[in-house]
C-alpha cells in the first residue's frame, strides 16, 4: 500500500472521530502536529516523485 494511500486513510479515520476524540486530538502538542505535518508532506513528495519518474519512463 502506498504511503499516500495510508496517509489518506489515516486522515479519513481522523476526520470521522467523535467530538470528544477530536478535543483530545486537538490538544496534541505542537511538536507532534509539526512532525505529522512534515511526515505527510514528505510522503506526498515521495509519491509525486514516484509518479513523475513513472511518467518519464513511458
Amino acid at each position: 500500500m502506498s504511503i499516500l494511500l495510508r496517509t489518506s486513510l489515516a486522515l479519513l479515520l481522523l476526520a470521522g472521530c467523535t467530538p470528544e476524540q477530536s478535543k483530545s486530538v486537538g490538544a496534541a502538542p505542537k511538536q507532534t502536529v509539526d512532525k505529522a505535518t512534515a511526515d505527510v508532506n514528505k510522503a506526498m513528495q515521495q509519491e509525486a516523485d514516484r509518479v513523475r519518474e513513472a511518467e518519464e519512463k513511458k
